[in-house]
């Protein structure tokens, strides 16, 4: 990564730390495993896609054969409990796959077109989708998480979280609070960052992709979506860009109604730090 500071348009001293073995960041990924989230295949995509990030921060990671550990990296999920999938330095989860899968990708065929391929994957995250949306206690154990992580880590690049949800929260009060109390906490280099994305699978929704505002939108779920995200960083609004997203300026990290591929996206552009 360059070692040009680039600056938010928030804190011009902020988000500017470059992680490394001696600063690592902290990626945390909440998913919602709700029984909602057996519509539509919900849970197999959005499990394919952590599965997918967590792949690539492996890979961006690696240094020869050794993985290096630039990054640490949590999954929680919430539904029938709130409960820690994985988490901890990147090279003993990446030792550490529930499997090795055969998966199709599709890459360039160097005529212009694309062609699947099969690649080996590891598996972590298993779809699984029953009983109700306890966003705001997912929230509070981030935070029990989080806290600890910044205790040992001051300097570093301020955890990212991300939510992928399809759906309201049991207490919509009680999570906005843990969702602001989680983004009070900060290192010395800024304050946590919490973006969030509403999934639909493949039904036909419009999207809103990293709004800076919600002044068109009367759908309150996605106004209290939008209250609980972080606004970007400039650092992180390039990446949203180069991975396709369409982010406003000084846009929040949001989006709703989201496809599968743009969920992909959101994943990715939100782990850039990792890589």
């Amino acid at each position: 990564m360059s070692s040009e500071i680039i600056t938010s348009s928030g804190n011009s001293t902020s988000y500017v730390q470059l992680i490394g073995t001696s600063n690592p960041g902290l990626i945390m990924i909440l998913l919602d495993q709700s029984r909602s989230m057996k519509d539509d295949d919900k849970a197999q995509y959005a499990s394919q896609a952590v599965n997918r990030v967590i792949y690539e921060i492996m890979v961006a990671s690696r240094s020869g054969e050794q993985i290096k550990d630039r990054c640490d990296v949590g999954v929680i999920g919430y539904g029938a409990s709130v409960y820690l999938i994985v988490g901890g330095e990147i090279s003993k989860i990446a030792d550490n796959p529930l499997r090795i899968e055969t998966v199709e990708k599709m890459v360039p065929d160097n005529a212009g077109g694309l062609v699947s391929v099969g690649m080996e994957m590891p598996i972590w995250i298993e779809p699984r989708a029953e009983n109700g949306t306890p966003m705001a206690e997912a929230f509070d154990r981030t935070y029990t998480f989080v806290e600890k992580w910044i205790g040992n880590h001051k300097n570093s690049f301020p955890p990212i979280i991300m939510n992928v949800t399809d759906g309201e929260p049991n207490d919509p009060a009680q999570a906005k609070n843990a969702a602001n109390k989680l983004m009070n906490l900060e290192t010395s280099d800024g304050k946590v960052l919490l973006f969030n994305a509403h999934i639909t699978g493949s039904k036909a929704s419009a999207e809103t992709q990293l709004p800076s505002s919600m002044s068109g939108n009367s759908d309150q779920y996605a106004k209290f979506l939008f209250d609980i995200s972080s606004e970007i960083p400039s650092r992180l609004l390039q990446e949203a860009q180069k991975v396709g997203l369409s982010p406003q300026s000084n846009a929040r990290g949001l989006i709703f109604n989201a496809k599968t591929e743009t969920l992909i996206k959101f994943l990715t552009f939100g782990s850039s730090v990792a890589r």
